[in-house]
């Protein structure tokens, strides 16, 4: 598992802890509604699609393609002077295509617009785990 540096802990909510706790266990886990079997994202207490209360928590690989992505070079906040520039992610997941997680880029390289990515968790601020992608043929 790699390490990046993240300056603050997320703030995990009813909904969104089970997501974490996966994280911090070294899994990637998406919620799955019960009814009509659509995966959820962001994990929320009602599916989009049928409006059922029932979900369940699922392990996935987080495999992919890049959706888009975005180099920083503002520090939006004290903490982050220390990383700038930074890339940030979009990745259209291959479970289902309407899936995109935002996360973090490990590569010196640019990503290029939809090529495939593996998923990585990465250690950053007290501990908490975080998703970030890499491309599959470096």
């Amino acid at each position: 598992m790699s390490e990046v540096f993240l300056p603050w802990a997320p703030t995990p909510d009813r909904d969104s802890q089970p997501w974490w706790d996966a994280l911090a266990a070294g899994e990637f886990q998406l919620q799955r509604c019960s009814d009509c079997a659509a995966l959820r994202w962001p994990a929320r207490a009602i599916c989009n699609r049928c409006r059922s209360f029932e979900c369940e928590w699922e392990r996935q690989d987080g495999a992919g393609t890049v959706a888009s992505w975005v180099r920083t070079h503002q520090a939006f906040a004290p903490a982050l002077r220390e990383v700038v520039p930074y890339r940030v992610v979009q990745v259209r997941l291959y479970v289902q295509d309407d899936l995109l997680l935002v996360g973090g880029w490990i590569s010196d390289r640019e990503p290029v617009f939809e090529e495939a990515v593996a998923l990585e968790i990465v250690e950053g601020a007290d501990g908490f785990r975080v998703p970030c992608w890499r491309g599959v043929r470096e």
